[in-house]
């Protein structure tokens, strides 16, 4: 009986290392992917392989969160602006499903943010009261929960820097905010290969124009 729970005990953890390795080779071949994409039909694809990797890896929030990131990308790209929100509906579908698995995430709520703002282009005359709120909300969020995460300041920095001096924005307010966020990435260590890295050479060219 003890060899058969042995055997048992033994097979369970050799399932779960194949699995482990499965999810990662996945994971690992859709970011390669994504990060060589340079049109809406690529990220829709990377998209898509994403959903995939989270119908089957229901307990990580990774696939959700590059499966948002990927949509909210492509918002950015099609200049249709007719398409965004149904880009941007799909982008929060995987982005609370992510929330739910890991609510004290704070990359999720830096995408948060990172998603409003595409939100407000589509009208901002009427959509800037709305989700400006909500945006500078999800950053302090994700400062909360981690200081270190340099996408929260970087975020911070850019929304300050292409709001209008009237507004409290403008060059010389958002500056600090590039710089803290240029000291995060220099030290920034991600978790895994896996975890967010996205930010830094964007965050040094927002830099230049100051």
């Amino acid at each position: 009986m003890k060899t058969l729970l042995t055997l048992i005990f033994s097979v369970a953890i050799l399932t779960a290392a194949a699995q482990g390795k499965n999810y990662e080779a996945a994971m690992t071949a859709a970011l390669e992917k994504m990060k060589n994409s340079e049109t809406v039909a690529n990220f829709q694809q990377v998209a898509n392989t994403f959903e995939r990797i989270s119908m089957t890896e229901t307990k990580e929030w990774l696939p959700l969160y590059y499966a948002s990131y990927s949509m909210i990308v492509i918002s950015y790209m099609d200049e249709d602006v007719d398409k965004k929100d149904a880009y941007l509906d799909k982008a929060q579908q995987f982005l609370d499903k992510a929330l739910k698995i890991a609510p004290d995430e704070s990359e999720l709520y830096s995408l948060q943010a990172f998603l409003y703002p595409s939100r407000i282009t589509i009208d901002p005359m009427t959509r800037g009261m709305e989700y400006m709120p909500k945006m500078n909300a999800a950053i302090d969020k994700a400062i909360a929960l981690n200081p270190e995460n340099p996408r929260s300041y970087y975020l911070r920095a850019v929304t300050l820097f292409n709001t209008p001096e009237q507004f409290g924005g403008g060059a010389k307010v958002a500056r600090p905010h590039f710089e803290t966020a240029k000291e995060k990435f220099d030290k920034f260590e991600p978790e895994s290969p896996l975890h967010p890295n996205w930010g830094k050479e964007i965050n040094e060219m927002e830099m230049q124009k100051i």
